[in-house]
């Protein structure tokens, strides 16, 4: 009797094993957790790492088609945070808080079977792995936030406004700067914002043609509008990055204005204990397209510092 049920629990863990396993096989997956659909693609090898989508609307294949140098590193799992790219979400605009995102980050790495696991985020992707840190640090190897958000405040909006106005002798700056500066704004559609303020995300803004020919960029409108509805990311979460006891990597470019240096990436980084700052050089909010030499390199350095080994 004791033989069998030796066996039974013997095929029962190996069956889990496998399940686990196939949940991280290299290609494109989705995953049913808090009653949604999260859409995600599996690349490379090494420790688990999350790399969640925005949540505002984009979807995760910007991300995916660009940080591929980090596949000799980790297993890396892009994914579409709820109703952006091909995640499902509920059609209730207060279902999209920043706690809604962190659960399902959560649920997430239960669902891969991982006990701890690395965060990698972008913009308002850095905050959701700040804010996941925040809470719980004890299920994580690392954070590596890039261009990464932690609060408005006076601070913010002055760096904000005065690095829009160093653009002023630009010919893209009059009409993208009163939608940016919420000056005299006129009516344009989403698409039209987009063109006319993404040259201010860029120290070069030729870079941009570097952006858009990774992917089509799609945004989802109604993630937009119900995260908007829900405030996510607005939380001043400053005060509480001293949890956060893990190894840190906070990125930033030098020209970037939307999750600039001096009220975010300096201040993060000096509240977060265990925490690295890398400058990148002539960026803006997308510092690995716009200069990936100085970018990867000094990320790897700080990744082998960690312990981690490259891969072929």
């Amino acid at each position: 009797m004791r033989t069998t049920n030796f066996i039974i629990l013997f095929i029962l863990f190996f069956t889990e094993l496998l399940l686990c396993d196939n949940k991280l096989s290299r290609g494109e997956h989705f995953a049913e957790v808090n009653n949604i659909k999260i859409h995600y693609f599996v690349e490379g090898k090494g420790p688990v790492c999350l790399v969640p989508s925005p949540g505002w609307g984009p979807s995760v294949s910007y991300l995916k088609n660009s940080l591929a140098p980090f596949e000799k590193f980790f297993t890396m799992v892009y994914y579409d945070t709820r109703m952006s790219g091909l995640s499902t979400g509920p059609d209730d605009p207060f279902q999209y808080t920043s706690v809604h995102y962190l659960n399902d980050m959560e649920s997430l790495r239960v669902y891969l079977g991982k006990e701890k696991v690395w965060l990698m985020g972008h913009s308002a992707g850095g905050f959701q792995v700040l804010y996941y840190g925040i809470h719980y640090s004890d299920k994580l190897y690392g954070i590596i936030a890039i261009d990464a958000i932690a609060g408005h405040d006076s601070l913010y909006y002055s760096e904000y406004k005065k690095i829009i106005l160093k653009r002023s002798n630009e010919a893209y700056f009059e009409k993208g700067s009163r939608l940016l500066l919420h000056k005299n704004s006129f009516e344009c559609s989403w698409e039209e914002r987009l063109l006319l303020t993404l040259p201010f995300y860029f120290h070069d803004p030729t870079k941009i043609y570097e952006l858009l020919k990774l992917d089509e960029i799609k945004i989802s409108a109604k993630a937009q509008r119900y995260s908007e509805t829900s405030k996510f990311g607005l939380e001043y979460i400053f005060t509480e990055l001293n949890k956060i006891d893990v190894p840190t990597l906070i990125v930033v470019g030098d020209d970037d204005f939307v999750c600039n240096k001096v009220s975010q990436a300096d201040r993060i980084t000096k509240l977060i204990k265990n925490s690295t700052e890398i400058v990148i050089k002539n960026a803006g909010h997308f510092p690995w397209i716009e200069q990936p030499k100085q970018f990867f390199n000094e990320c790897f350095e700080w990744l082998k510092k960690q312990g981690l080994k490259e891969r072929n």
